[in-house]
């Protein structure tokens, strides 16, 4: 679910800066451009529309439609649309969010919900609402924080609407972070490779395809609305997008689930000066292993994919070694010795930018190499922050393709 052989790069719809992508999931890299529309006298809530950071093919021509819509935050002073600490959105009690899709935007007439047997959009399935890639506002009522209680409409068009069942969307997630990503997907689990498990698909390339959400209160009246629009390409190269993939609560969809944190995510840590961030591996609960070391997941690009769908191909045998306290080079174990080294093919560059001339940041060794189990392939970036506090940006660009940016907080 994501990009022609060139960098995917998003444009920040407010001021038309083409940025390094951040990406749930919010977070991500892209094969499209995002644009304004013409002036107007509101405030457009939708940030970027970015790939889907789980899918290399997201926003590539004529495949399955996976995006997610990143919403801006309501007072975003930092400028971090996904940081927790800056609020989302809410759903009024008897108001609904509609989400409409135009431009070359496909209804697929044959896609048959492999949950009802019928071509309708199902709740956590084909919708996801998230906080952060890995991170759901589930539809399902309960007590743990990710529960939100909301059902989806389908038009059976491309209109989709989202409402509250009760006393607006409930619990922790919605109310004290609120919505940020809205996520729309083929079925989920599904061993089907065929595009009847797609509900929507990408127009040809070249074309757009446009985007539209809107926001009404209990009287039908619109109080928040947002637009984008997106230009499919072909044949992206390989992708890179931030991820939370394998170290987040199991099985949040389910009524039973009750041990979710607030907020699961290796983007927007908050540490200390000079904090070792390396661990890689899963805690229960997930803020028994914080800190993390960035998390990245790696995809093989679209005309390398066997299938259009999940699980995809990651690239095996990656690695990285430094050459600067703040830059390393990304390369495929191409000599055969298990380790990353001068000697491999260089296909990218990571990149840490400090505050200032931050005393002792660096990015730090790691030697393990990717593999190819699952869907993508893991890429953990371990680092030391420095002695300066604000914003610490990880920059993992891939040689003709995608980057991903992550965000630490010394404080």
């Amino acid at each position: 679910m994501f990009h022609s052989k060139r960098k995917i790069s998003v444009i920040k719809i407010s001021t038309l800066k083409i940025p390094a992508v951040i990406f749930p999931g919010l977070f991500l890299s892209l094969l499209f451009l995002t644009f304004s529309s013409s002036a107007s006298n509101y405030k457009n809530i939708i940030s970027t529309v970015v790939n889907a950071p789980v899918v290399s093919n997201g926003l590539v021509a004529g495949e399955p439609t996976e995006f997610n819509i990143i919403l801006n935050a309501r007072k975003n002073a930092s400028g971090f649309d996904l940081d927790p600490r800056n609020r989302g959105y809410q759903i009024p009690h008897g108001g609904k969010m509609v989400i409409r899709l135009g431009g070359t935007y496909k209804r697929n007439p044959s896609f048959i919900s492999s949950i009802t047997g019928v071509n309708r959009l199902v709740a956590n399935a084909n919708i996801i609402l998230t906080i952060a890639p890995q991170n759901p506002i589930v539809a399902t009522a309960g007590a743990g924080v990710q529960h939100g209680n909301w059902v989806v409409n389908d038009n059976g068009k491309r209109r989709i609407t989202i409402s509250p069942v009760g006393n607006k969307l409930e619990n922790d997630r919605a109310r004290q972070i609120g919505v940020k990503v809205v996520h729309i997907r083929p079925n989920p689990g599904d061993s089907r490779s065929t595009l009847d498990r797609a509900p929507f698909i990408n127009g040809p390339a070249g074309t757009v395809g446009r985007i539209r959400v809107k926001i009404f209160n209990a009287y039908g009246v619109k109080i928040k609305e947002g637009h984008a629009r997106v230009i499919f390409r072909k044949n992206p190269g390989p992708q890179v997008h931030i991820s939370n993939a394998g170290l987040t609560t199991g099985s949040q969809g389910s009524q039973a689930t009750t041990t979710a944190e607030l907020f699961e995510s290796v983007h927007y840590q908050r540490v200390q000066a000079h904090t070792f961030l390396v661990n890689t591996v899963k805690k229960i609960p997930f803020s028994m292993g914080l800190p993390y070391a960035p998390r990245f997941l790696l995809f093989a690009g679209t005309g390398q994919q066997p299938s259009s769908f999940i699980p995809q191909l990651g690239i095996e045998k990656v690695g990285y070694y430094t050459v600067e306290d703040r830059k390393a080079i990304i390369v495929v174990d191409s000599n055969a010795n298990g380790q990353a080294d001068i000697g491999d093919k260089k296909i990218g560059v990571i990149r840490l930018l400090s505050p200032g001339d931050s005393l002792g940041s660096r990015i730090l060794d790691n030697a393990s190499l990717t593999n190819l189990s699952g869907n993508g392939s893991i890429f953990n970036v371990p680092i030391k922050v420095g002695s300066k506090k604000g914003a610490y940006r990880l920059n993992v660009r891939l040689f003709g393709g995608g980057s991903a940016k992550t965000v630490i907080f010394v404080e």
